[in-house]
């Protein structure tokens, strides 16, 4: 017999479950798509590696770029060895080599042209042109030096096609194994080389890569483009590839080449939707939805024909992405359901780490208002962009709203005290105003500093980020710091039945005698790391109030240049370390917490990564630069209990600086923790709003 209670259950009326307004569907492409291409069930569209387009990609955009008329060869377009002319005019005459819209807005010069590609940029270009070939039929395959069918020239590409015909004795010549090749070695023709390197490098005598030197004067062989390998670049490693392509793909060229039915970045795309109701982001469960760009928008492109070798430090953007593809708990293939867009650019390989992705948001912005609708709805406000290059996006702080308004992951997340709403309302910030401090700076800004030029100050007064906004996340770090036989030597690491990771201090670990380590390059502008690094050596230095030498000498601390892979040993013997700035962020302060290492952050106006999400007061010891005269006193005043304490807020919260998951790191987990408070922030109106941005907003809604 039922309890009352259970009747009085079934009594209750039954909570209707409305039927989701999103349905499945799949659009189709070209049959012949997937030969060279990805079909994208989503719009229809064939998706295709950079350089190759049209429905079935197997047009090329740059003809003359290429080595060979095979189909599926891909452009190459750098200056290592010399082009046909005509691959050079191509890429000239392209709207997406140096786009019309791009357009700088700030006081100072933008530093970078605006154009992707460095072969246009060049102002005597040596390159080679088939007599009697029509541009059609010109390809860049590496003739013969004293091929009679070829012509030579100098070449111009900017502000207009300038072609020089070289003299003969100015061209180069087979006999003295000329065209030299920057590494030293020397251009040959293709056809020397094995296999033509699969029309995926190119021959040459000597020289060397980053897989080492070829000193024999005989041989010859194939220096690969980027993302191939191979004696004869027959080898197209998917590790090159997000995801290693997902097992059901080729990486060809830093893109994936899918089996049918698959797309997308790392070929994790399967499924594509429609709504009956529009966009409608779920509150409850915030999802990211992840897109594909086009290659010929943005794409992991070689850098002058080479590997783009970048410093494993900047490569928060790859691990971010990686892991991110792979995470369905938050990521949604369903953007009508997507609380947060996230647009992969490859922005470190289109700026380097000293140039400004300025440019590259302009250009990727452009195609996001052109062509998606979840864009417009909010005036890109929930869309996420990596800028990990040193001083991230510093040069947007007088962009247009549409370049400001996106989420900006980045490292360096300074934020000097101006009211935000000056800049944005269309003032420019008074650059007399910084020259008038300049008399101020001259005399002493800081207790043992040196004096800040113009564009010290400059530089320092830059807004990088908006913190209601901006994410700032963990640099990569090198696996030298986290792999198990460098960070066993701190952290001693056990696993709970369920598999949870465990990480405590480990009890014999070696004695921390240093107080105070740093190791570090300087130089002698004070933009660089706010002038802490020149100060610090100089306090310590032969002349300094610590000088080695002298009565005030503080033997328990290290003070030093360039340490290289000293400072992972020599961090985990020190109680502080030192966390400057650098030209723009700083890596030590994440060498710091992996090492065990209370980090010591000197960094006026400068949020750290997790800022938001960690409670650094309970692992890090932070001052002022007015302050940094007194830092052997601050240190000296830090109780044994108290460093306890701050060592042990180190052992809670030093996985979150590192982003290796195979070896315990959370940096993804905190940064996606981060990225889901902006969501929020965004439903609270918490962010400042534009009137233009509002009108935006306003257009984009009246199409639903």
């Amino acid at each position: 017999m039922l309890s009352l209670a259970a009747v009085l259950l079934l009594l209750l009326p039954v909570a209707s479950v409305a039927s989701s307004p999103f349905k499945e569907e799949l659009k189709t492409c070209h049959p012949d798509c997937t030969k060279f291409g990805n079909c994208n069930g989503e719009t229809g569209q064939c998706d295709c590696p950079f350089g190759l387009t049209g429905p079935s990609c197997q047009d090329r955009l740059f003809p003359a770029c290429h080595v060979s008329k095979d189909p599926g060869t891909l452009p190459h377009y750098g200056t290592w060895y010399p082009k046909n002319c005509e691959c050079i005019k191509q890429l000239r005459d392209w709207p997406g080599s140096c786009p019309d819209y791009l357009h700088y807005e700030g006081d100072m010069a933008p530093y970078l042209p605006p154009c992707f590609y460095d072969i246009l940029l060049q102002q005597k270009l040596l390159c080679y042109s088939y007599k009697g070939r029509a541009p059609a039929e010109q390809l860049s395959d590496s003739p013969a030096l004293d091929d009679p069918a070829v012509e030579w020239f100098r070449a111009r590409a900017r502000p207009a096609m300038d072609l020089q015909p070289l003299a003969p004795a100015d061209r180069p010549k087979a006999s003295e194994c000329e065209h030299k090749t920057p590494d030293g070695g020397q251009w040959r023709p293709l056809s020397e080389c094995p296999d033509r390197c699969n029309n995926r490098g190119w021959c040459q005598i000597q020289g060397g890569n980053y897989q080492g030197r070829h000193t024999d004067p005989n041989e010859r062989w194939c220096n690969c483009h980027g993302y191939f390998e191979g004696k004869s670049c027959e080898v197209a490693d998917p590790s090159h590839c997000y995801r290693n392509c997902s097992g059901v793909g080729e990486c060809v060229g830093g893109w994936c080449h899918c089996k049918p039915g698959y797309w997308g970045h790392g070929c994790t795309r399967t499924k594509a939707y429609t709504s009956a109701v529009g966009w409608r982001p779920n509150h409850a469960k915030i999802k990211i939805y992840v897109y594909d760009m086009p290659t010929h928008v943005v794409h992991r492109r070689e850098v002058n024909d080479q590997w783009s070798l970048i410093d494993l430090m900047y490569n928060s953007e790859l691990e971010f992405t990686d892991k991110l593809l792979g995470d369905w708990g938050v990521r949604t293939e369903n953007p009508w359901e997507a609380a947060l867009f996230y647009v992969p650019t490859y922005t470190y390989w289109f700026t380097g780490n000293v140039g400004h992705p300025y440019f590259l948001i302009q250009h990727v912005t452009k195609w996001l208002q052109d062509n998606s609708p979840f864009f417009n709805l909010t005036g890109g406000r929930n869309h996420i962009l990596w800028a990990t290059n040193d001083r991230g996006v510093c040069k947007n702080q007088m962009a247009p709203p549409e370049m400001q308004h996106s989420i900006k992951m980045v490292h360096f997340g300074q934020a000097p005290p101006v009211p935000y709403a000056q800049r944005s309302s269309g003032a420019k910030p008074s650059m007399q105003a910084i020259l008038d401090s300049l008399q101020a700076a001259q005399q002493g800004r800081f207790t043992g500093f040196g004096p800040f030029g113009p564009m010290d100050l400059v530089e320092e007064g830059e807004i990088c980020i908006r913190p209601e906004k901006d994410v700032v996340a963990p640099n990569y770090l090198h696996n030298d710091w986290v792999k198990p036989e460098s960070y066993d030597k701190v952290w001693l690491t056990t696993f709970q039945p369920d598999g949870t990771r465990v990480v405590k201090r480990k009890p014999d670990a070696a004695p921390r005698k240093t107080t105070l380590y740093f190791g570090g390059f300087t130089k002698p502008q004070m933009s660089y790391s706010q002038g802490v690094r020149q100060t610090i050596h100089k306090m310590f230095g032969p002349r300094g109030k610590y000088n080695p030498e002298g009565a005030n000498a503080r033997p328990d601390y290290f003070i030093a240049g360039p340490m290289g892979g000293g400072a992972i040993e020599g961090m985990k013997t020190a109680k502080f370390c030192l966390a400057p700035m650098g030209a723009g962020w700083g890596i030590r302060l994440a060498e710091a917490m992996v090492s065990g290492c209370v980090p010591v952050i000197v960094q006026d106006h400068v949020y750290q990564a997790h800022w938001d999400i960690l409670p650094f007061d309970e692992f890090s010891i932070r001052i002022g630069r007015n302050e940094l005269h007194q830092l052997v006193e601050i240190l000296d005043d830090v109780t044994p209990q108290q460093l306890v304490e701050l060592q042990a807020g180190v052992e809670r919260y030093h996985r979150a600086f590192f982003w290796d998951a195979h070896w315990g790191g959370l940096a993804y987990n905190y940064t996606l923790s981060a990225l889901k408070r902006r969501a929020i922030s965004l439903w609270s109106a918490n962010y400042r709003r534009h009137t233009r941005r509002l009108q935006h907003e306003r257009e984009a809604l009246e199409q639903y």
